[in-house]
């Protein structure tokens, strides 16, 4: 994996990561009623939802890579459309609303499954990666090093995300809620990913 991708890969999925949405606002939640801690905890458990995600799109698409490399080309700009639509809905999106949500359990094997569930529950997550990872990696040329070495910097750079926001806590959620820095937040991170978005139909 060149090291260009290897950073553009870690970036891009930290400022997925970041990006505000149920997610974010469930470790928020999490964080402001019952501390660092359990928000911690609910990350985690939503990184290894994703992870199962990740594993499946990538050991299912590198088996037929080579059927399908013509196809890949198509997924690759497709992916491409995905991202800038994203950032579009993104750079629109009012700021985060937060309730009064109350966790059940203190126990962090709650908040861990909590996080999970969230993410598992979610198939849209197997189709975010479907068409994300065909953007910075050869599919027909993935191995078991590629793999995990893809494996590695996704998990670290989507846990720094919720990691972050839980470590912000309250700061993080008056930021992110406020009405207007919590829409210049929207918009940057739209920015952000539409600009990925441009760069990978230019390189083509």
């Amino acid at each position: 994996m060149e090291h260009l991708n290897f950073l553009t890969l870690a970036l891009a999925s930290f400022i997925f990561a970041i990006t505000p949405g149920p997610g974010i606002v469930a470790v928020l939640a999490v964080t402001i009623n019952r501390g660092f801690s359990n928000g911690a905890a609910m990350s985690l458990g939503e990184v290894t939802g994703d992870m199962i995600y990740l594993l499946v799109v990538m050991i299912s698409v590198a088996s037929f890579a080579d059927d399908i490399a013509p196809a890949l080309l198509v997924v690759r700009v497709l992916g491409a459309i995905y991202l800038g639509w994203l950032g579009y809905q993104q750079f629109k999106s009012p700021p985060l609303v937060v309730g009064d949500t109350i966790v059940s359990s203190r126990k962090l094997l709650t908040s861990f499954a909590t996080g999970f569930m969230i993410s598992l529950t979610n198939p849209k997550v197997m189709v975010f990666y479907l068409s994300f990872l065909p953007l910075f990696i050869d599919m027909t040329m993935i191995d078991v090093m590629t793999g995990t070495q893809v494996f590695v910097v996704m998990f670290i750079s989507v846990l720094m995300g919720p990691l972050l926001v839980a470590a912000l806590g309250h700061k993080a959620r008056k930021f992110a809620c406020h009405e207007t820095y919590g829409r210049w937040v929207n918009r940057f991170t739209g920015l952000a990913l539409i600009a990925v978005a441009l760069a990978l139909v230019i390189t083509i």
